[in-house]
């Protein structure tokens, strides 16, 4: 599974994604330490976000309910040492609560009952939106071609929108028809690479447009990030 632990206080989440490593080894656990953090390493991809109640500027009810807005299915777990916040806490509907210090068996038993169930089935292909990497079976994922991977981060920004061939030509390499032929080797090269894994539905394509399918991955971390990266001008 892929969690998000989120407290002003660096050793909160240390404990807490050391903790979490431990009942969950397979899984991915994230750590935020202010509001601002979190919201830029929260994805349609994380699954259950373990949230202080008590922060500066933005409290964790605040940042909840600002989350449950924009990602309707996300576990919230309040953890908090003020057992007074929780009435106020039950307004934005979270999966559970912790009361500090937390054990592992509080944590056990939050994760069996939560709101919204994981699915056992997760996406093996990783995505880290910043700096770009890919990892498949948490192992670094390579394509044959170097600029296979930027193509492959422009088709993770868009986030499954469909893009034209002219559209990648114009922004990878600012245009030019001698691109197309480029262009197909790169495609072929990332077919072939995700095929050699079992992810061979992950590239979608129709009527010369290209896409990936993100309910194949996990992304961490907001796309938006990658253009920054590359210094992309759309």
């Amino acid at each position: 599974m892929l969690t998000l632990s989120i407290d002003d206080q660096k050793a909160a989440t240390d404990l807490m994604t050391y903790m979490l490593n431990k009942i969950d080894p397979d899984g991915t656990h994230l750590a935020a330490n202010s509001a601002s953090e979190a919201l830029t390493m929260l994805s349609d991809d994380v699954q259950i976000v373990f949230l202080d109640i008590e922060m500066p500027g933005s409290n964790g009810i605040q940042l909840a309910d600002k989350i449950r807005r924009e990602y309707d299915s996300i576990n919230v777990i309040f953890v908090t040492g003020h057992p007074e916040y929780s009435f106020e806490a039950y307004g934005v509907r979270p999966s559970g609560f912790l009361a500090k210090p937390v054990t592992e068996k509080d944590i056990e038993r939050e994760l069996k009952e939560l709101r919204y169930p994981i699915s056992e089935r997760q996406p093996i292909l990783r995505v880290q939106c910043s700096p770009f990497a890919v990892f498949a079976n948490d192992e670094p994922f390579e394509f044959k071609r170097q600029s296979t991977m930027e193509l492959f981060a422009y088709l993770v920004y868009k986030k499954g929108a469909y893009c034209s061939n002219n559209e990648i030509i114009a922004v990878l390499w600012g245009g030019g028809t001698e691109k197309q032929a480029y262009l197909r080797k790169l495609l072929s090269d990332m077919r072939e690479c995700f095929n050699s894994i079992g992810l061979e539905d992950i590239i979608a394509k129709k009527y010369g447009k290209t896409c990936v399918n993100m309910k194949l991955l996990q992304c961490v971390g907001s796309p938006q990030m990658i253009v920054e990266e590359y210094g992309w001008i759309e």
